[in-house]
């Protein structure tokens, strides 16, 4: 027969069914221990209702208590690394979502700052070193103004922490074949996949990290990788000047309908404490805000991430607030995306959970419409076309606060009532629903369609 809790195991990190009610306390207590250690991940327990019915005799119950030490590192591998930077002309450090588990923000930081290597962050390592930190280069993805393109095609040597070769790097192809690679990664089944690796290392990325430090200073290194990668973090810094410079025209554009850059950048620059968190939800608009956001804290810019989930931005924004109440919590989010799950603005509103939510009302499901045009030609609009809902008027008759915003000078005034109303807030801002983002682009070019 079926079992529901293995087929959990695909969209979870493990699944587990309790068939006698003495072991829920012990299934519990091993959901979590599951959950927390090695790479984090949801689990998934399958309580039925005979045994959440049934009595317990709780002479049988039991409970276990266990430590996991998870600061395993390899050795011979971190000597091996500190040797490939010698030989290295162009290194790259990503840290991605493993690196900010592991909590390895501070031996990163200490790393680039010894050796004069760059660093870009990725998922959830967002922020683990600041984007204001001058070796650091924000965000990884190459579609992001400023330096991450060239440094992904011009490296010679990647240190990947803690990440996927995704989509976002062309599954491993938008790096040099000939760069040497070094994929860590707690989870051995991790490395390798979609690229060679020219050294795979199992290991937890803090205490990895850690090692690495110390044997640039026991062998008084730092110096040395100085000199060697400065003329390379000269090249950076100049193509990360050029690539902002590009993008300033569309940051700071006056069109209307408004550019969906000129949004993004009134956010950022309006949510510029280091603890604000922001929220990104729908394809164009998280592609327009992940082009755009500088993320100066781990933890405080989310986003559906890899797993591409529409919709999830409302209840990410509620969990922030919940985390957070001290905090400003802003969601961006896309007009198809809102739709989804609008009645969490309910939840929010009757929880007290004064959050501000920001539509990118572009009147289309954008990235499906844009990319249909760059593949068919046009857009099949029975299936992509929205248009204009006033979700502002939809959240004011909830008992929240709304603005309609159509002119980029009144993108702040609107965002700043919204957060002085102390409500659940709705600013509904339109946005130019004829321009592509890169992430359209990037859709368009995934196979094909078939129409007819």
């Amino acid at each position: 027969g079926y079992d529901p809790a293995s087929g959990d195991r695909t969209d979870g990190k493990e699944g587990a069914c309790v068939h006698n009610v003495e072991r829920i306390p012990e299934f519990i207590d091993m959901a979590f221990r599951y959950a927390e250690n090695g790479r984090p991940g949801p689990i998934y327990l399958e309580l039925p209702c005979d045994v959440l019915n049934a009595t317990a005799d709780m002479t049988k119950v039991k409970r276990y208590s266990s430590v996991v030490e998870k600061r395993i590192v390899d050795l011979e591998s971190a000597e091996k690394i500190v040797n490939m930077l010698k030989e290295a002309k162009n290194p790259l450090v990503i840290a991605g979502s493993g690196a900010y588990y592991s909590d390895a923000g501070a031996e990163i930081t200490e790393l680039i700052e010894k050796t004069g290597m760059p660093v870009f962050t990725m998922a959830g390592s967002r922020g683990l070193v600041p984007d204001t930190h001058p070796q650091c280069f924000e965000s990884s993805l190459a579609i992001r103004p400023g330096a991450s393109f060239m440094a992904n095609i011009g490296t010679d040597m990647v240190l990947f922490l803690g990440g996927r070769l995704s989509l976002f790097y062309i599954f491993g192809d938008i790096f040099p074949s000939t760069a040497k690679f070094v994929q860590v990664d707690i989870e051995p089944e991790e490395i390798g996949r979609n690229r060679s690796i020219n050294l795979g290392v199992v290991s937890d990325i803090k205490a990895l990290v850690k090692e690495l430090n110390r044997i640039i200073d026991a062998k008084k290194l730092g110096g040395e990788f100085k000199k060697q990668f400065a003329p390379w973090m000269e090249y950076l810094r100049k193509s990360d000047a050029e690539g902002k410079e590009q993008a300033k025209p569309m940051w700071e554009s006056k069109d209307v309908p408004i550019h969906p850059l000129r949004l993004a950048r009134e956010i950022n620059d309006f949510m510029d404490r280091e603890d604000d968190i922001v929220v990104a939800d729908g394809g164009d608009t998280s592609t327009w805000m992940g082009m755009t956001r500088t993320v100066k804290r781990p933890g405080t810019y989310l986003d559906y991430g890899l797993y591409g989930c529409l919709a999830v931005g409302l209840p990410y924004a509620n969990a922030a607030k919940i985390k957070n109440p001290d905090k400003r919590v802003l969601l961006v989010i896309g007009d198809g995306s809102v739709g989804f799950n609008f009645m969490e603005f309910q939840t929010a509103i009757k929880n007290n959970l004064p959050i501000v939510v920001v539509v990118a009302n572009d009147t289309l499901w954008g990235m499906i419409a844009h990319s249909q045009t760059l593949r068919l030609g046009h857009a099949i609009k029975d299936g992509t076309d929205i248009g204009v809902v006033h979700y502002e008027k939809l959240v004011e008759a909830l008992g929240g606060f709304g603005a309609f915003v159509e002119k980029p000078e009144d993108i702040r005034p609107a965002i700043e009532a919204a957060f002085k109303s102390g409500k659940v807030a709705c600013v509904n801002v339109m946005v130019d629903p004829s321009t592509i983002s890169p992430g359209s682009v990037a859709l368009a070019n995934l196979g094909g369609y078939k129409v007819g």
